[in-house]
C-alpha cells in the first residue's frame, strides 16, 4: 500500500488529485429490510502514494439497505478531522446517496427539509449529520459502478457483508499509521 504507485491497477480508479482523501463506501442488507451491515474504506494519499488506510464497518439488526449506504458516508466522515485542508471524494455505487447529496439536499434545506411533495425525506437524520459533517470539509460526493471492475468498491461490499455478519455496530481497523 504505502509504496505503491498512482495506478488504475492499484486504487480501482485514477486519483481526482496526487494529494487527497478517497473513501470508498457500501451498504448491505438481506433481506431489505432487515440485517444490515456497512462499511467505508478511507484511503490518504500524498504526491500519488498512499499513506494511510482505515476502514470502519459495521452492523444494525433492522435497517434498510438505503440507510446502510449513509451510514458508511457518514461513519468515513467521522475519521476526518474537522478543518482538514485535504480535499476529500466519496466514492459510492449507491445512486440514493450520491444523488441525494448532489441533488436533492439543497432543495430539502430550502424547503425546511421538505421534499416536493411536503413530506419529509427518509432518513432525515442520516442526511442531517451528513451535512453537519461536511462542514467546513472540501468533500465531492461520486458514483461508481457498483460489482464492476472497480477494485475499491468490491473490497467495500465485502467489507459490508463483513460488517452485517458480525455483531459489533462499530469495527474500526486502522492501517499504515492513524489517521490523524
Amino acid at each position: 500500500m504505502k509504496d505503491e504507485p498512482l495506478s488504475n491497477e492499484t486504487t480501482g480508479a485514477a486519483l481526482p488529485l496526487p494529494t487527497c482523501i478517497i473513501v470508498y463506501t457500501d451498504g448491505s442488507c438481506q433481506p431489505n429490510p432487515g440485517r444490515g451491515g456497512y462499511a467505508a474504506i478511507l484511503c490518504r494519499y500524498r504526491d500519488g502514494r498512499e499513506i494511510k488506510r482505515a476502514h470502519i464497518y459495521g452492523c444494525k439488526q433492522q435497517t434498510t439497505n438505503n440507510e446502510m449506504e449513509m451510514r458508511a458516508a457518514v461513519e468515513a466522515l467521522k475519521l476526518i478531522r474537522k478543518g482538514e485542508k485535504m480535499p476529500a471524494f466519496i466514492r459510492s455505487d449507491s445512486k440514493y446517496l450520491i444523488d441525494g447529496k448532489n441533488e436533492w439536499l439543497p432543495g430539502w434545506i430550502t424547503k425546511g427539509w421538505r421534499k416536493a411533495d411536503g413530506k419529509e425525506p427518509e432518513n432525515v437524520a442520516l442526511w442531517r449529520e451528513i451535512v453537519e459533517l461536511c462542514d467546513g470539509l472540501d468533500v465531492t460526493f461520486e458514483w461508481v459502478r457498483g460489482h464492476s471492475d472497480d477494485r475499491m468498491n468490491a473490497e467495500a461490499d465485502q467489507l459490508a457483508a463483513k460488517g452485517r455478519a458480525q455483531r459489533k455496530p462499530r469495527v474500526i481497523e486502522v492501517m499504515e499509521g492513524e489517521l490523524a
